[in-house]
């Protein structure tokens, strides 16, 4: 095991002689074998190692974990930080999940660190088997090559993951060899969370029935993507250089579509995506509908007309120009133009900003009971089992129907809406809550007897607009 991550290490240059490196450790089997490893190569590589661990406060065990890494680092000889953080208060009014917060902490915690001794790096514990576990959920989520190359080697310079090779199985062998104890997590064990059924459920199923090599290839397309990612992105850098299409005083950004046309269909999309993500935070959130919407509109016979996207971001076309600017709507006759896509993916459990209504969609897992009040039009619960994920926010589309409460047969979202006298121009203004089948929930109005709670529901779904 060492020698394979000192490949990989040598391969992706993730330590120079001489660092000093920030090593993240929970205390589970992973983060301590990443510790045990570094520790035993920073004499070869002259290492300064700080280990450092965040205190969530979310179980009653939290402080004895925190002991506990300090305990194994201290006979390791290796410098302690902790801090402990109020996951639960700092997620109230923010919309996010636990798990957004709780990454979002730890990432801060760790550059705070990283800043105060002056590190080089900021090792993490991923290994071979979480990668595989992320392409996964990043191609069920329909990803392109940036959500398929999985997670980096080496991310910005700084985050290093010299595991990132290694399986899991390996990890636990190498700790037993050493004699090293960690610590369980039991929040891994739950399969109400995505990853924790691909770990448990998928995953041991594809490898007994499909491929027993399933890390192996898995990794070595998520390596073929990286690379061709890579070259993508260099491409696009150096064409938007080219061209000048750095934003102006008004933070707006002009493409000439001619010569945009010039380019493969996939180059004009990435062109635009790369455009795009920068009106977004921490560089997501605009998904393939609105990148193929922006790539119509250049296409389209119209000299003008113009798209409201999420994040308040715009984009306009005047003949042979299309401009990118943020913080100016226009209003007109988006629908009948295709300009407004509401296009959004949903995580769970977590919320999200649907910037184009200025409202937010908040999901939660519960446990039954639960007592409905008829009068709630903006908050319905679901039987979560009858789902099937991932669930996407949008807007309606020719043949949309739902099966509604009470009801045999399926009805067209269209027809519903003629039915209930909703105007043409309120319809944009109502989303569909869609899963992998169907349209589950009008939202607002009515859910699709589909995922209707039952006397044998076990889990629950519990959907608020706000």
């Amino acid at each position: 095991m060492i020698k394979k991550v000192k490949e990989a290490i040598k391969k992706y240059r993730m330590l120079e002689p001489g660092d000093i490196v920030v090593v993240a450790v929970s205390g589970g089997p992973d983060s301590l074998a990443l510790l045990k490893v570094l520790e035993m190569l920073s004499i070869e590589y002259r290492l300064t190692l700080i280990a450092a661990h965040l205190n969530h406060g979310l179980r009653l065990e939290a402080d004895q974990e925190a002991q506990f890494v300090h305990e194994i680092s201290k006979k390791m000889g290796i410098e302690f930080e902790c801090k402990t953080v109020d996951i639960n208060f700092l997620r109230k009014g923010t919309g996010k999940s636990i798990e957004d917060i709780g990454r979002d902490e730890r990432y801060l915690f760790l550059n705070d660190v990283a800043k105060r001794h002056h590190a080089h790096k900021i090792a993490l514990g991923h290994n071979l088997s979480d990668q595989v576990e992320t392409v996964l959920i990043n191609f069920l989520r329909g990803s392109g090559p940036g959500g398929l190359k999985g997670m980096l080697p080496v991310r910005d310079s700084l985050y290093i993951r010299p595991l990132l090779y290694i399986n899991r199985t390996e990890i636990l062998s190498f700790l037993e060899f050493h004699k090293i104890q960690f610590l369980r997590d039991r929040s891994n064990t739950e399969d109400i969370y995505l990853r924790n059924r691909i770990r448990h459920l998928l995953i041991p199923e594809l490898k007994a029935k499909y491929n027993p090599k399933l890390d192996e290839k898995l990794s070595i397309m998520a390596e073929i993507m990286r690379v061709e990612d890579d070259y993508m992105e260099t491409l696009i850098g150096k064409i938007l250089s080219e061209w000048g299409s750095e934003p102006d005083n008004n933070d707006e950004v002009r493409i000439r579509i001619s010569e945009l046309r010039k380019y493969h269909e996939a180059v004009q999309k990435r062109i635009i995506k790369n455009i795009l993500r920068r009106s977004t935070p921490n560089s997501q959130g605009m998904g393939y509908a609105h990148i193929k919407a922006v790539q119509d509109l250049a296409y389209s016979n119209d000299p003008s007309g113009h798209l409201n996207l999420p994040y308040n971001a715009v984009v306009r076309r005047e003949y042979d120009f299309l401009f990118f600017s943020r913080g100016i709507r226009f209003e007109g006759d988006i629908v009948k133009k295709k300009c407004d896509q509401i296009f959004y993916e949903v995580t769970l459990p977590g919320s999200v900003n649907i910037a184009e209504l200025g409202k937010r969609m908040i999901f939660d897992l519960i446990k039954p009971p639960v007592q409905i009040k008829s009068s709630e039009k903006n908050t319905v619960y679901m039987d979560y089992d009858k789902i099937l994920l991932p669930m996407i926010i949008r807007t309606g589309k020719p043949g949309d129907s739902i099966q509604l409460l009470g009801m045999k047969g399926t009805k067209k979202i269209k027809s519903y809406f003629i039915d209930g006298k909703i105007p043409l121009n309120r319809r944009k203004d109502i989303p569909l809550l869609v899963d992998q089948e169907s349209v589950i929930w009008i939202t607002g109005m009515r859910i699709s007897e589909r995922v209707k709670i039952t006397e044998k529901t076990r889990r629950i779904l519990k959907v608020e607009i706000v």
